[in-house]
């Protein structure tokens, strides 16, 4: 062997093992976990490469398999997992005598299409790659035992090679269901006695999610639960045969669980119990049969970066996430994408942790949201409460770090009415910070203006609405009274009479079944401005603040109403949120309940003096105070769909689809035009993804999917 330099120890420790390999006329040789990103053919100068029959060159960093392996004949086993590999070379089928092959785990796109050339293969794992197909030869593949693909970008399995995946599918979920059913069925499932009983179980479930035994039998119970977004520990608990104090020493078994991704546990605030449910991530792995990987998010795209920063995001805000792991993740994220412009930029400003926090805010707002402006209550939720406060503070005085760096600059609203709470800032990134930080998303620069919460008739895009016949004349009816040449007249003749001019209109009916819709595709088609608000923008924890706000609202709306010449129409969305039964209140009474009853009394008064036309959207008419029920003048009723209606949908928003299976859809499936919507949604990606239009058995398994996740719709008819 030539005498070079060796300064990587990895090299180092592989000459050793080589030469050990060499000296000791072994046949088996274990070049894993080194580090390599090369290896060098002068390293095996001096092995007698006829005598090996397994290599193991896993868990390095190579981007190819070199070249001079493939001359080793006499190999019956090749372990290459774990690396960068991007293509399997053609020369690999020369190795007529491997019988396991081992490349899972690599950026693989492809496979040799001469693969069945590997006559006496019997394992072969290319598992966790970016496989969009296989070779048509892996069905002549005789000798194969062992075929494991999944967690690729398969478009379609091959029916030769579904046989491998079949028992997998069956197995796992029987574990699941056998695991949670037993240890219910046992006076104390955390035992010896039960944990050896269950073994086959236990066993199934750790290595699927790599757990301990204890873990096991935990997670099965929150498995069987899977549908619940609000798993309480007392039911777990109860499930297996103990009193919540008695499982409190369990408890760092839920700790672990969540700390691998698959539990996410809810802390909301004082006074309320903590909540648990199982990622979507696992629930779909476990659809799929793939055992589940917590991702890491490394070496992603721009896009699939901002989807990550979504949802840690939406995770934190909804108390799933505690602030010291969000911030973990948040720094996880950049590190391990430092590919990426954005990332580099990012770090280059080296930024302390909380004004790091706060400017990923602004910039996931920004491409995510299209939210240039964000006010003080956008940065709320994020930090605890004396931290939100010196933030407040110091933005609100100019010396933020952010603002003082050029990174951040304060909106100049110019006294627009429309910004409806007077006393909120906003702040946007400025240009500077734009052109720096999103070079590669090719994003159009825009003028930093300050942009109100009215939404202008132009803007909201046209929309072909679909009703039952008993709502269209209804639909009908309001759009020719909201008109510009009617509702003038109409309020001219009430004031006339002596009666409120003001128009108020409740839709009510089943989530999806367009309200919220209807009312947009009002406003364009009447051509007024809207300002739709949500719940989220009126509550406060602050006393007293709630009610400013809605005052504040109404306030700016009868503004508006002055200034516009054409009547906005303002929109509440969700408004059983603070349109329900009034509460009693007494000595006890909690101060939420005294907030909502002010609130309520706001509104009972404002919807006395409306000027304008106010629309209030409801999922739940029936838990409506009726003081709020007979303030509205218009009641309209959103029916689900009927089946009519529901072909007419299926066919608007999937044109792909024959009369006869948009009418076979509707016929199968009770849902509703949002749920439709989501269908249409998802076959449009499934377009996207592989380039051609879904067919109508994926389509109807979108369906069963959406049934998945609204777990009491109907299925019409036998199921498939």
């Amino acid at each position: 062997m030539n005498n070079f330099a060796i300064e990587n120890t990895g090299l180092k420790e592989a000459c050793r093992r080589i030469k050990h390999f060499s000296e000791n006329c072994e046949t088996s040789l274990d070049l894993s976990d080194l580090g390599l990103d090369q290896l060098p053919e002068d390293l095996f100068e001096d092995v007698e490469t006829e005598t090996m029959q397994s290599l193991n060159i896993s868990m390095n960093k190579l981007e190819e398999i070199p070249s001079f392996i493939m001359t080793f004949s006499s190999l019956e086993a090749l372990d290459a997992s774990s690396n960068r590999l991007k293509k399997l070379p053609d020369a690999v089928t020369t190795l007529l005598f491997l019988k396991k092959l081992k490349i899972n785990d690599n950026d693989l796109t492809e496979l040799p299409e001469n693969i069945d050339k590997l006559a006496m293969l019997e394992t072969l794992d290319v598992s966790r790659n970016k496989l969009v197909k296989l070779p048509e030869s892996v069905k002549n593949l005789r000798a194969l035992k062992r075929f494991d693909f999944i967690l690729n970008k398969l478009a379609e399995v091959p029916s030769s090679v579904r046989k491998f995946t079949t028992h997998q599918k069956v197995n796992i979920l029987t574990h699941i269901q056998k695991l949670a059913v037993s240890a219910t069925e046992t006076e104390f499932p955390f035992g010896d006695s039960f944990l050896k009983k269950a073994k086959f179980h236990i066993k199934a479930l750790s290595e699927w999610f790599q757990l301990s035994a204890l873990q096991s039998v935990v997670y099965a119970q929150f498995l069987v639960r899977f549908e619940d977004q609000s798993i309480y520990l007392r039911e777990i608990a109860a499930s297996l045969n103990l009193n919540s104090l008695e499982m409190l020493p369990f408890m760092n078994e839920f700790d672990e669980l969540e700390k691998k991704k698959l539990l996410l546990c809810r802390r909301p605030s004082e006074g309320e119990l903590v909540t648990y449910r199982v990622p979507g991530e696992v629930i779909e792995s476990l659809r799929c049969n793939k055992p589940y990987f917590a991702e890491t998010y490394k070496n992603i795209s721009n896009d699939e970066f901002f989807d990550v920063l979504d949802k840690l995001f939406d995770r934190h805000g909804n108390s799933e996430m505690s602030y010291e792991m969000f911030v973990g993740e948040l720094n996880a994220l950049i590190d391990g994408n430092m590919q990426l412009a954005f990332s580099q930029k990012i770090r280059e400003l080296q930024l302390a942790q909380e004004d790091l926090v706060l400017l990923l805010r602004f910039c996931q707002r920004f491409v995510s949201c299209n939210d240039e402006n964000i006010g003080i209550s956008g940065v709320g939720g994020i930090f605890n409460d004396s931290t939100f406060r010196n933030i407040t503070r110091v933005l609100l005085g100019g010396e933020h770090e952010l603002l003082k760096r050029g990174i951040i600059e304060k909106i100049d609203r110019n006294g627009d009415e429309d910004d409806f709470f007077e006393d909120r800032e906003y702040f946007t990134l400025t240009m500077e910070t734009r052109k720096s930080l999103f070079t590669d998303l090719n994003l159009k620069p825009q003028k930093l203006e300050w942009k109100g919460p009215f939404i202008a008739p132009s803007e909201i895009a046209s929309k072909q609405m679909f009703y039952n016949e008993s709502g269209v004349e209804r639909i009908r009816e309001l759009t020719s009274i909201l008109s510009k040449d009617n509702f003038k007249d109409v309020q001219e003749r009430l004031a006339e009479k002596g009666l409120r001019s003001g128009f108020t209109c409740l839709f009510s009916g089943a989530p999806g079944t367009g309200k919220t819709e209807t009312a947009y595709q009002l406003a364009r088609e009447t051509e007024r401005d809207l300002l739709s608000v949500n719940i989220t923008d009126i509550q406060s924890k602050w006393v007293g603040e709630s009610e400013k706000n809605l005052k504040a609202i109404f306030d700016k709306y009868r503004t508006a109403v002055r200034k516009r010449e054409h009547t906005p129409i303002l929109l509440f969305n969700e408004a059983d949120a603070i349109m329900p039964r009034r509460f009693e209140l007494g000595s006890q009474s909690r101060s939420t309940d005294q907030m909502m009853n002010s609130l309520q009394n706001i509104i009972l008064e404002e919807l006395e003096k409306l000027p304008g036309i106010l629309i209030a959207t409801t999922n739940l008419f029936q838990n409506m105070d009726k003081a709020f029920e007979r303030r509205f003048l218009y009641k309209i009723e959103f029916e689900k769909p009927d089946l009519s209606v529901r072909q007419a949908l299926w066919q608007s928003m999937v044109p792909e689809l024959s009369k006869d299976d948009a009418k076979t859809l509707a016929t199968r499936f009770d849902f509703s035009g949002g749920q439709i919507e989501n269908i249409a949604r998802k076959s449009i990606t499934d377009y996207v993804l592989h380039g051609r239009t879904p067919s109508f058995e994926r389509i109807f398994l979108f369906c069963k999917e959406e049934l998945l996740s609204k777990p009491n719709e109907k299925l019409l008819g036998f199921i498939a």
